[in-house]
């Protein structure tokens, strides 16, 4: 068994306000993203011949398949070493805690909307020591803009050299995305900006009552401040990590025996993959399936996109099945914290 850090009640209790939800609300969400992945996904089935999917999975190169599979395994290892470098020092114990709370946040996810599941992290990382509630949380959201930023960088790539054939896109969401990207950027590398938002916030939120919210709002300069001068560095990680990913949406194309340039490829599956991260569905099922039928329209024919969308959901499963052996310590102390905190917090207690 891994070892797992000593943590004590005070860390979660300071975390839970701050990141959770009612408790009627959270089983309504996992309901509501469930019934919106169910039914786009019913929509798209309902609209192509279900057997030529199956036939263009029966008829995947097994090379190119066994090759495009097993690049999970170096993109959650670059993610855990992303995540190794954002965290404040003395924070994780090593590498290979990193790795292992990466795969359990992975795990997490496959049942809460919105990558909900990656606030583990910012758990064991609090308890670490490593700063406060407010810079714990901060570190999820980094990596979530430089995984932005990474993306609509290839996205922009591909498109700017290969030009890929979207009727059924809007022209007007190549230049939005591309200031979508460009603010990202300045977020995880500009320390001024965060300090601009750190004003904002103490203006916008005067009241006493408002002080959690105001206290995680200010993890983000204080872990901008942390970083100095690793934040190019991380930023510059994150687009070859994303590099590698589109590199494995190419190799799908291959085990499909699709033809399609790289650069096209990037660009699309890019848009595809970012449509896949919309908080409403179940781990993107159904959003990024309908994205790539509809954005390789003029490159593959429906059933080869949806077989593509088929060994893209594949990501998100693998990691998590790594994660079964390793996740029980982990997820048995959050459990019995958060009993602990909701106890102390019943009313007439």
């Amino acid at each position: 068994m891994p070892p797992v850090p000593n943590v004590s009640s005070e860390g979660l209790e300071s975390l839970a306000p701050a990141t959770s939800k009612p408790s009627w609300q959270r089983p309504l969400i996992r309901v509501v993203s469930l019934g919106v992945s169910t039914a786009l996904l019913v929509f798209l089935y309902r609209s192509i011949d279900m057997r030529m999917v199956g036939q263009s999975l029966r008829r995947a190169d097994p090379l190119w398949l066994v090759v495009s599979l097993s690049m999970i395994v170096p993109i959650t290892l670059l993610r855990a070493v992303r995540f190794y470098w954002v965290a404040p020092a003395g924070a994780l114990t090593g590498l290979g805690e990193a790795l292992r709370l990466t795969l359990v946040a992975s795990a997490l996810n496959v049942f809460v909307p919105g990558k909900a599941g990656d606030l583990i992290k910012s758990y064991f990382v609090r308890k670490r020591g490593g700063g406060s509630t407010g810079v714990a949380v901060a570190i999820v959201v980094y990596e979530r803009l430089c995984d932005l930023f990474g993306l609509i960088f290839w996205c922009m790539v591909g498109w700017l050299v290969a030009r890929p054939v979207t009727t059924r896109v809007p022209q007007a969401i190549w230049p939005l995305l591309g200031a979508i990207g460009a603010v990202s950027l300045v977020l995880v590398s500009s320390q001024r900006v965060a300090g601009l938002s750190r004003f904002i916030v103490v203006k916008a939120l005067p009241h006493p009552k408002l002080r959690r919210l105001r206290n995680l709002a200010e993890g983000w300069p204080d872990l901008v401040q942390r970083l100095h001068g690793r934040r190019i560095g991380v930023v510059l990680f994150s687009v070859f990590l994303w590099l590698v990913h589109v590199v494995q949406m190419w190799m799908f194309t291959l085990a499909l025996s699709v033809g399609i340039p790289f650069t096209v490829c990037a660009s699309l599956s890019a848009v595809a993959l970012m449509a896949g991260q919309l908080p409403f569905t179940l781990g993107g099922l159904g959003a990024r399936d309908m994205a790539l039928v509809v954005l390789l329209a003029g490159y593959m024919r429906p059933e080869a996109a949806a077989a593509m969308g088929i060994l893209i959901a594949t990501r998100g499963l693998l990691p998590p099945l790594a994660a079964l052996p390793i996740m029980r310590p982990y997820l048995a102390i959050a459990i019995e914290e958060a009993r602990g905190v909701a106890n102390r917090n019943r009313p007439g207690e």
